[in-house]
């Protein structure tokens, strides 16, 4: 994703300097481009502050890569071709000596001889590489050329022929951005959670979720000896970043020296360029609706200014951001373009100072062959932790520290919320069966009575609270370099999205609460409005039918049961298990988390009630409750900070959980929608029953789902991060390796 490298790559290392210079051909001129190379590498290991990650690369391989782009590209442009060329891999230098036929318009054909180096570095996800003419000579004499003739090549023939050179064959190859070889250092992989239900449903919900983020290297230095090349990498990641659909694009962006009228003044194609790069210009195209842009700045990989741009609907949005006044003395500015609410990148661009021409005085190889040795011996003393130091890579090597291995999936999985649902043809249907204990005699009432007003209903909005995430947004943008106070703070814009996030399910949640208190309520008026008309009628029956009906009751034996009760319900709507507040443990050895249920069913079925031999009057009065109902599963139970060990196997991280039971609540039970429902169904039985009654009386397998309990055995199936090989591109080809974690890495060996 950070490939766009513009024009200024070109002049930045294909075109630095116009003079022919020195070669490298004599070996004192070489230990000369050593001792200053070697120079450079020390000052940038020197300025790691960790190494999060190795990377060995076989110099045969790495060569025939960068050959065949040399060639190819060459022989794209039509005017030049190699007739001869070889890169040399020496310590800390690659030297690059060929023979370059060229022609002009006319079919003439004369010959260069040109040496010179190739720059290695890697930056974001690709390892980058720039070669540099360091001399540049034509062999040919006595000769035609553009519509010229020569005894000997004038210095404007070389100056001409060297541009046409870099311009035809060196720039375009960056231009193409064919100067590249992407390298995926840690690729992320997904995560994978989910649950059953034994015993239920046996339904299943399961949900793979691809990690996200974006690791930017802050610093590396560079090993280069004869048969590997090795990089040291300083790593920061940003979580939550990914690829941007393709209906909104960036259809023009760059570095630009001042904006008037909305156009861009002055488009800086380097660092170098004669005035200060002060703004980075986007123009945005297919904005359907509004929308929330981000710039950010980083200054050699470190985060340095974040702008917010709102975006308005149109097919061409043209706006802007300022770099500030830090990063002053950077040699590579980037500009990351983010949409705000997805987190997903547009567009990112860099631009480079100039590389300064090199000053190749004569130096001794002694000289050059004792710094390559301290060289070494220091870059091996800072990677020593890293078990592939001395491995030689079929292709490359590439080995991340465990901790920041750690940090990098921590921080991809802090604010997750996987909601994983579960399958609904599993739970279409739900057979339930309970049975009525005989009633007690005592509690059969005859006599006629007063019906007092029922209690006044009130809805309970305590427990509804009003949570809000709080978390602080700001970082700091600048500090005092005295005292390491906080001068300028701005706020995190994805920090800020994540925070608007959580509290609209928090917003979400406390209505669901509050409807549901006003539920109960509604409920609660209706079940003593049932209870006082349940009253009134039967204060007018006969006792001699409820006697009649105490006689039938007292004749049941203790085994015996009052009625069968059983029901099949049909379901619809969504059962979700959601995940949340993932937090892995130091080293990768524990993994914590939240489970909740989040269920948003409708039981829509009919009661059936069998009597057993008991008096008519009751038998038919018990028959008739047998009605339709419907109900809801809404509650949504949940399970906080389950914890177990990791399991490590191959590119796997597993964490096995055990099961645990949990209670939902149907609203209204299947009892009381029947019987509020129908209030005479209770008073036909003309012995003074009450829904209460009939639920103190429900017994057998499943008597909790008829009163409005659901228990359920969750199972939660191994949550289960998978990392992805790591793999490395040339000319569509790509190579992979599998993860293989160790006790203190995570490795990957990639072999053709």
């Amino acid at each position: 994703m950070l490939r766009n490298l513009n024009l200024f790559i070109a002049v930045l290392y294909l075109l630095g300097g116009c003079s022919v210079l020195p070669g490298i051909g004599p070996v004192s001129e070489k230990a000369s481009l050593q001792i200053q190379r070697i120079a450079d590498a020390q000052d940038k290991l020197q300025a790691l502050e960790h190494i999060d990650s190795l990377v060995r690369l076989d110099n045969r391989w790495l060569s025939r890569q960068l050959e065949s782009r040399l060639l190819a590209q060459a022989a794209a442009s039509e005017a030049f071709a190699f007739h001869k060329l070889k890169l040399d891999f020496g310590q800390q230098a690659i030297v690059l000596d060929a023979l370059l036929d060229i022609k002009d318009e006319q079919g003439n054909v004369i010959t260069a001889a040109l040496t010179g180096e190739i720059l290695v570095e890697f930056s974001g996800a690709q390892l980058e590489w720039f070669p540099l003419v360091h001399q540049f000579e034509i062999d040919t004499r006595n000769f035609e050329f553009g519509d010229d003739v020569y005894v000997e090549p004038t210095p404007e023939l070389v100056q001409q022929t060297l541009q046409g050179f870099k311009a035809g064959v060196l720039q375009a190859l960056v231009e193409k951005g064919h100067n590249v070889i992407p390298l995926d250092v840690v690729p992320l992989g997904q995560v994978s959670v989910g649950a059953s239900l034994p015993g239920f449903t046996d339904a299943v919900a399961q949900q793979t979720h691809q990690l996200r983020g974006l690791f930017m290297v802050t610093g590396s230095a560079t090993l280069i000896e004869s048969r590997t090349t090795s990089l040291a990498l300083d790593m920061t990641f940003i979580p939550d970043l990914s690829t941007c659909p393709a209906d909104v694009t960036v259809s023009r962006a760059g570095f630009t020296h001042d904006v008037e009228s909305r156009e861009p003044v002055g488009i800086a194609s380097n660092l170098d360029d004669s005035k200060k790069i002060s703004y980075f210009y986007t123009e945005i195209s297919g904005a359907k609706q509004p929308l929330t842009i981000i710039h950010f700045w980083f200054a050699d990989g470190r985060p340095m200014a974040v702008e917010e741009l709102p975006v308005g609907e149109s097919y061409r949005w043209r706006t802007w951001s300022g770099r500030g006044s830090a990063g002053e003395g950077a040699s590579r500015w980037e500009v990351l373009v983010v949409e705000k609410e997805s987190g997903c990148i547009l567009h990112s661009q860099a631009i480079r100072a100039p590389q300064p021409d090199l000053a190749l005085v004569p130096a001794e190889p002694a000289e050059a062959s004792r710094n390559f040795t301290a060289l070494r011996e220091q870059f091996t003393a800072r990677t020593s932790g890293f078990s592939i130091g001395s491995d030689k890579p079929d292709i490359a090597l590439v080995e991340v520290s465990r901790p920041y291995l750690t940090d990098v999936l921590q921080a991809s999985l802090s604010d997750l919320n996987l909601a994983a649902s579960f399958a609904g043809p599993a739970m279409e249907n739900l057979h339930f069966e309970a049975s009525l204990q005989p009633l007690a005699v005592s509690e059969v009432i005859c006599e006629r009575r007063e019906c007092t007003p029922p209690p006044v209903c009130k809805a309970n909005l305590v427990q509804c609270k009003r949570l809000r995430d709080t978390r602080d947004c700001s970082t700091c943008q600048f500090r005092n370099p005295l005292n390491n106070r906080c001068i300028s703070e701005v706020t995190d814009p994805l920090c800020e999205a994540s925070r608007k996030r959580q509290n609209a399910r928090y917003d979400a949640e406390r209505a669901a609460c509050i409807a549901e208190a006003e539920n109960l309520k509604r409920e609660c008026d209706e079940l003593a409005e049932q209870t006082l008309r349940s009253c009134e009628i039967e204060s007018g029956f006969q006792d001699s039918a409820c006697e009649a009906i105490k006689a039938s009751l007292q004749s049941l034996g203790g085994d015996e049961v009052l009625a069968r009760v059983s029901t099949r319900a049909q379901v619809s709507g969504t059962l979700l298990a959601n995940f949340s507040n993932f937090q892995i443990g130091d080293n990768l050895e524990t993994l914590k988390l939240d489970i909740a249920l989040q269920p948003d069913l409708q039981l829509d079925g009919t009661l059936e009630f069998k009597p057993a031999d008991v008096a008519e009057p009751l038998a038919e009065c018990i028959t008739a409750w047998g009605t339709p109902y419907t109900s809801r599963m809404l509650a949504a139970p949940s399970v906080n900070n389950l914890l177990n060990d990791i399991e490590e196997g191959g590119d796997r991280l597993t964490a096995n959980w055990s099961g645990f039971g949990l209670s939902t609540t149907i609203r209204p039970s299947p009892l009381r929608a029947v019987f509020v429902a129908n209030p005479n169904l209770l008073a036909n039985c003309k012995i003074g029953l009450t829904r209460s009654k009939v639920e103190q009386a429900i017994g057998g397998n499943d008597p909790e789902f008829f009163t409005g309990t659901l228990e359920l055995q969750v199972l939660p199936l191994p949550t289960m991060i998978q990392l992805a090989p790591a793999s490395i591109i040339f000319d569509e080809n790509r190579y992979s390796a599998e993860a293989r974690l160790s006790e203190s890495h995570l490795r990957y060996d990639i072999e053709e």
